[in-house]
Parts: structure tokens; C-alpha cells; sequence
């Protein structure tokens, strides 16, 4: 019974955690998080004109093959432009 006892205090002293050392792993955490959401936010700033001119030179390819098809068209029909 003793040696439960002393196996039992053996472990409550091990499962003991500094309320400190969790403030700190906290504050930690929390400066992380802050960074990491900076990151993110500049990131996403970019990327919004990166698809924007993405979004442009898609709608340019269409309007260009549009213009090709018609060019084409017209030649395969005889017909001036």
C-alpha cells in the first residue's frame, strides 16, 4: 500500500505544471499566430493584383482567339473581312 502511495505522489509530481511556464507557451503561441497571420495578410495582398493580371491575359487569349476564329472563318469562306 505504501509503495501505491509513494508510485501515486511520484506521479502527481511529474503531471505538475507550471502555471508560468504554460504563460509563457501561450504568449509564444500567440506571437506565432501574430506572425503568422501578418504572413498570410501580405501574401494575400499579393496575390490579388497577381490575379488580376492573370484574370486580364485570360480575357486577352479569348478576345485574341476570337479574332483568330474569325480571320480563319473568313479565309475558309472567301469572304473580305
Amino acid at each position: 500500500m505504501e509503495k501505491m502511495i509513494a508510485d501515486f505522489q511520484q506521479s502527481r509530481k511529474i503531471g505538475h505544471v507550471d502555471p508560468d511556464a504554460i504563460q509563457k507557451q501561450i504568449e509564444a503561441v500567440n506571437k506565432r499566430m501574430a506572425y503568422l497571420t501578418t504572413m498570410f495578410l501580405t501574401l494575400d495582398r499579393r496575390m490579388k493584383p497577381l490575379y488580376e493580371v492573370i484574370r486580364l491575359l485570360l480575357e486577352k487569349s479569348e478576345i485574341l482567339n476570337q479574332r483568330i476564329d474569325t480571320v480563319i472563318d473568313s479565309l475558309g469562306s472567301g469572304d473580305p473581312l
